[in-house]
Order: structure tokens, then C-alpha cells, then sequence
């Protein structure tokens, strides 16, 4: 449980410091950057007395697919985070610990208890009640002009979706190879299709290149990203992947938080009733495990 709590606060951190430079450096800035620093902390730590382990096809094919879905959820996510308010999008991505969950009782064997039930009912509510309600009064808007501020959910629901099975995947690989060789694989693949696309895109856009001075801030969100995802298979070596999902996934009262002291968000009851809804369903799903 304490790896799994690092996680979701190193994933409030990053998630928050992301938002503030998808609109500052770009989308595949932010993404380039964050992945560069990913991958070299990664590589500092292989250096290092590491757990080793023989992957197997099933496993390698687990953790490639993670890795394309991982590109999906990132895109999605600070997609999301460029277009809406952080305390809008923050809680509706959040839910991935539900998609998790439903793949570790389906494939998993992980049973669902009754307070289970009654988790999964109160996080779909409270994403529900989240995504339909008005978005919060925004005092400071950094959003790209002429977007309407629910541009922002489909983005959030759609990584929350490819979120979610990156983290079963990685989670369940985590039980067999211990908790480096999936990070490091899983992100691995993440970092070439990011890195191929955003060469591609910038030779053929070169306006839109990302200026050096904006990078330090998405290289930080990176490193607490991946100190996140390590933290969380550390977590899922040592318990189940449902529950390691659903305490990892209260980082939006980090995100919040941000949004509310930077950009000036104000919350409306409804959406402090749809986002406590939503961590409460979380951390009854973690409870009952």
C-alpha cells in the first residue's frame, strides 16, 4: 500500500506539472520530454542491482501492448489536460483504476466482493456526474482559444480507458518479472513510438518545434512519472493488481489541488460530489480487496 501511495502522489505531481506544459510547450513537447528523462532514469537504474528475469512470449506480447496503449493514454490524457480544467479531467482519468479492476476479476481470477460492487457503482457515478455537470469557473484560462471547455472529457475518458489496461498489464507481468523489467519494457516501447512520431512531425512542422527553455518543466514531470510507474509495480509485486490500481488512483486530489491554487479553478457542489464519489468508489475498491 505505501508503493501504491507514492505512486498516486508521484502521478498527482506529474499529471499537474504536465498540464501546465501542454500549454506552455505543446503536446509532443511535453510528451518527448517526459519520455527522454523516463527512459534515461531507466537506464541509470539498470546499472544498478535490479531484479532479473526471463520474460515470456505471452509476457513480451503483455508488455508491448502496454506500451502502445500507454502512447494512447498519454496523448489522450495531455490532450485532455490542454483543452479542459485540470479538476474537470483529473477525476474522470482517475476512473482507469475501474477498467483495472473489471480485467483482474474477468482475466485475473480476482474476486469482486460486495463493497467491490458498491465501489465500481460509486466511481462510475461520480465519473458520470463529473463529465455532465458544468466545468469549473476558471479565473486564469490557458486553454488554446476558441476550444470549449468540455473539449477536454472524450480525451480524459479515452485515456482512461487505454490507462487502465496498460496498468492491468503491467501490474500482471509485475507478479511474474518482479517490478523493473515491465516498467523498463513497457516504457521502452512507449518512448520509440513517441519519439518516431514526434521526428516525423516536427520535420515535416518545424513551427511548432518546442523552444529549449520550455523543456525543463515536462523533463521534471517525467521524473516524477517514472518514479510513479516503478512505485506501482513495486506495489503490484507485493499484492494484488486491483488493489494496487485503485490506491494509486487517488492522485487527483494532488491535480486538483494545483488547479485550484495556479489556474484559479472554482468547483461547483456538484463536482465536489461527483469527485469525492469517484475517490470514494477507489478506495472502497482498494478496501475490499
Amino acid at each position: 500500500m505505501l508503493y501504491a501511495l507514492c505512486a498516486a502522489v508521484s502521478w498527482g505531481a506529474a499529471d499537474f506539472l504536465g498540464a501546465v506544459s501542454t500549454r506552455r510547450a505543446g503536446l509532443l513537447g511535453t510528451m518527448c520530454a517526459g519520455q527522454v528523462v523516463t527512459c534515461l532514469a531507466l537506464g541509470l537504474l539498470a546499472l544498478t542491482p535490479v531484479p532479473a528475469a526471463s520474460p515470456g512470449p505471452g509476457d513480451l506480447v503483455m508488455l508491448a501492448a502496454s506500451g502502445v496503449l500507454g502512447v494512447l493514454a498519454y496523448a489522450g490524457f495531455y490532450r485532455a489536460l490542454q483543452l479542459g480544467p485540470v479538476s474537470l479531467v483529473s477525476p474522470v482519468f482517475s476512473a482507469y483504476a475501474l477498467v483495472a479492476v473489471i480485467l483482474a476479476v474477468i482475466f485475473g481470477g480476482e474476486r469482486l466482493t460486495l463493497p467491490g460492487l458498491a465501489g465500481v457503482a460509486l466511481t462510475i457515478a461520480g465519473v458520470v456526474l463529473v463529465s455532465a455537470v458544468s466545468p469549473p469557473d476558471a479565473q486564469q484560462d490557458l486553454r488554446p482559444a476558441g476550444r470549449g471547455r468540455r473539449d477536454g472529457v472524450p480525451y480524459a475518458l479515452a485515456a482512461m480507458v487505454s490507462w487502465g489496461v496498460t496498468i492491468y498489464l503491467v501490474g500482471r507481468a509485475s507478479e511474474n518479472l518482479s517490478w523493473f523489467l515491465p516498467a523498463a519494457l513497457s516504457r521502452a516501447v512507449t518512448f520509440v513510438i513517441i519519439l518516431t512520431a514526434a521526428a516525423v512531425i516536427f520535420l515535416r512542422r518545424p513551427a511548432i518545434r518546442p523552444r529549449p527553455g520550455t523543456l525543463l518543466l515536462p523533463g521534471i514531470a517525467g521524473f516524477f512519472d517514472v518514479l510513479a510507474f516503478i512505485a506501482f509495480t513495486r506495489a503490484s509485486t507485493a499484492g494484488p493488481v486491483a488493489v494496487t490500481a485503485a490506491a494509486s488512483s487517488c492522485f487527483p486530489l494532488i491535480v486538483m489541488a494545483g488547479g485550484i491554487v495556479v489556474f484559479h479553478e472554482r468547483l461547483r457542489r456538484q463536482h465536489i460530489l461527483g469527485t469525492g464519489m469517484t475517490l470514494a468508489g477507489v478506495l472502497v475498491l482498494g478496501l475490499s480487496r
